[in-house]
C-alpha cells in the first residue's frame, strides 16, 4: 500500500517536472548558462542573490547585510525579495555552473514543486490519483505562476503553502498530535520565511482566517481547534529560531513605511478573461485585459470558465461542512484580493473591507492581487474534490480537462525567456586590470540589473554605490539630489553634480556603457577624456587602477 502511494507521488512529480520543462526549460536547455527563464529587471535581483549568498559565506561576510551594494553604507537584504533560502539551497549548483544555471533550474522546479505539493494535498482529501493530478496542475501552472514566472522567484516559491494546509488538515483529523504539528509547521514556516517573507506574511494571514472559518463552519473540528494555540505558537517560535539571523535583521530594521504599492488588486472580470500569457486568450482578451489596473504579470486571478463551472457544481452538490469551509476560503481570498474597491473591467464600483486595513503595518506591504494564489489553490482543491465525487464519466473527464486546457500558456509569445548581455570588459576579465579589489565603482546604467550581473561576473571584486534590489533608496544611504534623479531615471545634465556624488561615496572609477541612450559622455565631459577598454568608457575619479598600464586602452 505504502509502495503504491510512493509510486503515485513519484509519477505525479515526474509529470509536473516534464510539463514545467516543456513550458519553460526547453528553450534554454542548449545554453542554460546564457539564456534565462525570465525577462525584465527583476531576474537580476535573484541572479545577484544566488551569487552573493555563497560568496559571502565562503569569504566570511554577512549574507544578509551587505556592503557590496549601496556602498559604503550598505543595505539590509532582509527587506529585499531575494529568496536567500533558495540561493542557499542552490549554492552548489551556482558555484559549479553560475547563477544563470541555478536560476533556470529554480524556474523549472518551482512550478513543478507547487503542482506536486498541491497534488499531495488533493490526494489526502480525495484518495484519487487523476483528480489530484488535475488539482495539482491547476495550482502549479495557474495564472499566478505563469505571470510571476517572468521573474518573481520569491512568489513562485509557493510549494510550501499546500504543505502548510496539509499539516493543518492532518492535525484537525487527528493524524498529528500537537508536538508533531508544532515541529512540522515550524520547519515549513522557517523555510517559507527564507524563501519569501511576502508569502510568509500572507500564509500567516491565511492561517488565521482559516482557523476562524473552520471553527465557525466545521463543528467536528472545534475540539481540535481549541487546542491549536500552543502548537501554533510553538511552530512560529521554532521558525523564528531556525531562521534566526533573517528574523533579527527583519525586526531590528523594521520598515514602518510600505515597500510595495498596496493598491494593485484583482479586477473581477479577470477571473474569466484570459491573460495574454495563456493560449486561450487572443486579441479580444488582450483588448479587454488592457483596461485592467495591473500588468499581465500581475493579472493572476484568471481561473477560466470551466474551473468556475466546476466550482458552481461543487457548491450546488456538496453540502458538507468541509465544502462550506472551502467555498468560504475561495470567497475570502477573492474578497481580500479585490483590494480596497470593487473593480470590474477597469471600473471602480464600490469600496471594500480591505480599505480598513491596507495602511496598517504588514498589510501595507501586501499586494491584494497576489492573494489570488490562495484563490487558485482553493479552486484547485475544489476541482479535485468534485472530480473525485462526480459519477458521470463524460462530465468528470471533460470539465477538468477543459479547466486545465484553459491555463495552457501561449509558448509562441517567448515572454519567459531572455539573454543577459555581459560586455567583453567584464566577460574577458579586463575589469581586473582596470578596477582594483574593493574599489567603489559607479556603473552607468546606474543601479539596474546590468550592473548587478557585471558585479557578480567580477566575483564581487568591487562595490557599487547603488543597486536596484529594492524600489526604494535605503534609508541609511544619505540621499542627495543626484542619486534620487539618477535612481528614478530622471536624467541629469550636470557632470559636476555627478562627480560630487561619486566623490562623496568614495568612488574611484565611473564605468559607462556607451550603449546607454543618455549622452553621458557629454554629461561627464568635465571629468576629462575617458579611457575606452573593450568598448566601455572609464572615468578615473580617485585613486584606482583605471590609469594603470595594465588597463589596456582600445
Amino acid at each position: 500500500m505504502l509502495g503504491s502511494l510512493r509510486r503515485a507521488e513519484t509519477a505525479a512529480l515526474l509529470v509536473f517536472v516534464a510539463i514545467a520543462f516543456l513550458y519553460f526549460g526547453r528553450p534554454v536547455a542548449l545554453h542554460p548558462g546564457r539564456s534565462l527563464i525570465g525577462r525584465g529587471d527583476d531576474p537580476g535581483i535573484f541572479l545577484w542573490s544566488f551569487a552573493w549568498v555563497p560568496h559571502a559565506l565562503l569569504h566570511g561576510q554577512n549574507p544578509i547585510y551587505t556592503h557590496a551594494l549601496w556602498a559604503p553604507s550598505g543595505i539590509d537584504l532582509a527587506w529585499v525579495a531575494s529568496a536567500p533560502g533558495l540561493a542557499l539551497a542552490l549554492a552548489p549548483l551556482t558555484l559549479a555552473g553560475g547563477p544563470i544555471v541555478a536560476y533556470n533550474v529554480a524556474a523549472v522546479a518551482l512550478p513543478a514543486l507547487a503542482a506536486w505539493t498541491a497534488f499531495l494535498l488533493c490526494r489526502r482529501l480525495t484518495n484519487g490519483f487523476w483528480p489530484s493530478l488535475v488539482g495539482g496542475y491547476l495550482f502549479g501552472f495557474s495564472a499566478f505562476m505563469l505571470g510571476h514566472e517572468e521573474g518573481h522567484l520569491h512568489l513562485t516559491s509557493a510549494f510550501l503553502v499546500p504543505l502548510v494546509a496539509l499539516v493543518m488538515l492532518d492535525f484537525v483529523r487527528g493524524r498529528l498530535n500537537r508536538v508533531g504539528l508544532a515541529v512540522r509547521l515550524g520547519l515549513l514556516l522557517a523555510a517559507q520565511l527564507l524563501l519569501s517573507t511576502e508569502v510568509f506574511a500572507t500564509v500567516t494571514l491565511a492561517l488565521a482566517v482559516a482557523v476562524v472559518f473552520a471553527s465557525a463552519l466545521v463543528r467536528s473540528a472545534r475540539p481540535r481547534l481549541l487546542r491549536l494555540a500552543a502548537p501554533l505558537a510553538g511552530g512560529y517560535a521554532l521558525a523564528a529560531v531556525l531562521a534566526g539571523p533573517l528574523v533579527y535583521y527583519l525586526l531590528t530594521d523594521f520598515r514602518s513605511a510600505a515597500v510595495n504599492t498596496p493598491d494593485l488588486s484583482i479586477d473581477l472580470a479577470s477571473l474569466v478573461v484570459p491573460t495574454r500569457l495563456v493560449a486561450a486568450g487572443g486579441a479580444w482578451a488582450s483588448g479587454v485585459s488592457s483596461g485592467f489596473q495591473t500588468s499581465a504579470v500581475e493579472q493572476a486571478a484568471y481561473v477560466g470558465v470551466p474551473a468556475l463551472a466546476i466550482l458552481v457544481l461543487f457548491a450546488l452538490r456538496r453540502r458538507t461542512p468541509g465544502s462550506r469551509f472551502l467555498l468560504a476560503a475561495v470567497a475570502a481570498a477573492l474578497l481580500a484580493g479585490l483590494g480596497s474597491e470593487l473593480r470590474v473591467d477597469g471600473h471602480a464600483l464600490a469600496p471594500l473591507p480591505w480599505r480598513l486595513v491596507e495602511h496598517l503595518p504588514v498589510f501595507d506591504n501586501i499586494l491584494p492581487v497576489r492573494l489570488s494564489m490562495y484563490v487558485a489553490l482553493a479552486v484547485a482543491v475544489a476541482v479535485a474534490l468534485w472530480t473525485a465525487a462526480e459519477r458521470r464519466r463524460a462530465l468528470r473527464v471533460a470539465l477538468p480537462a477543459l479547466a486545465a486546457a484553459a491555463l495552457v500558456p501561449d509558448l509562441a509569445l517567448g515572454v519567459w525567456h531572455s539573454r543577459p548581455e555581459i560586455p567583453p570588459f567584464f566577460a574577458s576579465g579586463d575589469d581586473r586590470n582596470c578596477i582594483g579589489g574593493g574599489e567603489n565603482v559607479l556603473v552607468i546604467p546606474y543601479g539596474g540589473p546590468d550592473s548587478l550581473l557585471w558585479q557578480e561576473r567580477s566575483h564581487f571584486r568591487f562595490t557599487l554605490p547603488g543597486g536596484m534590489v529594492t524600489p526604494a533608496i535605503p534609508a541609511q544611504f544619505p540621499g542627495t539630489t543626484v542619486i534620487r534623479l539618477v535612481h528614478d531615471d530622471v536624467r541629469v545634465g550636470d557632470g559636476r553634480t555627478v562627480l560630487d556624488f561619486a566623490r562623496s561615496k568614495g568612488v574611484s572609477t565611473i564605468v559607462v556603457d556607451p550603449n546607454d541612450p543618455w549622452p553621458w559622455q557629454t554629461v561627464l565631459e568635465p571629468l576629462g577624456p575617458p579611457r575606452r577598454v573593450d568598448g566601455m568608457l572609464l572615468y578615473p575619479v580617485g585613486p584606482g587602477l583605471a590609469t594603470d598600464a595594465a588597463c589596456v586602452q582600445d
